[in-house]
């Protein structure tokens, strides 16, 4: 095969794979934003997606910083969701209880998911 056609190697950046201390020297390394640093995640959404969610970041935690902690997450849990014990607020670091019912009252609530990330 000649080189042209040779797929690119992610190898080209030396960053790509080497572990960092934390998020902060990760963002800076790669040029981000001293002061933009996200180091928790609010999940806005109950059962299978959050438990995806939760284990997909975990997992490139892990793999970058050797620590599946390095990025916390604040999860949204309705009476229902607690009384069912779901397995995603099991992973949670911080719950934040939130109205039952339809998901306009919760999940789907805009105002209430944007006022949960201010405060937390």
């Amino acid at each position: 095969m000649p080189p042209s056609m040779k797929p690119k190697i992610a190898a080209s950046n030396p960053n790509l794979h080497r572990r960092f201390h934390d998020v902060a020297s990760y963002v800076s390394e790669l040029g981000g934003s001293k002061g933009r640093v996200i180091e928790k995640v609010l999940i806005a959404n109950n059962g299978v997606a959050a438990v995806k969610a939760i284990r997909s970041i975990r997992r490139w935690a892990y793999e970058v910083f050797g620590n599946e902690r390095a990025i916390s997450f604040v999860v949204m849990a309705t009476p229902e969701d607690l009384r069912a014990n779901a397995e995603y607020i099991r992973m949670g670091d911080i719950i934040v209880d939130v109205p039952g019912g339809s998901n306009n009252h919760n999940y789907a609530n805009v105002t209430l998911i944007v006022e949960l990330a201010r405060l937390h």
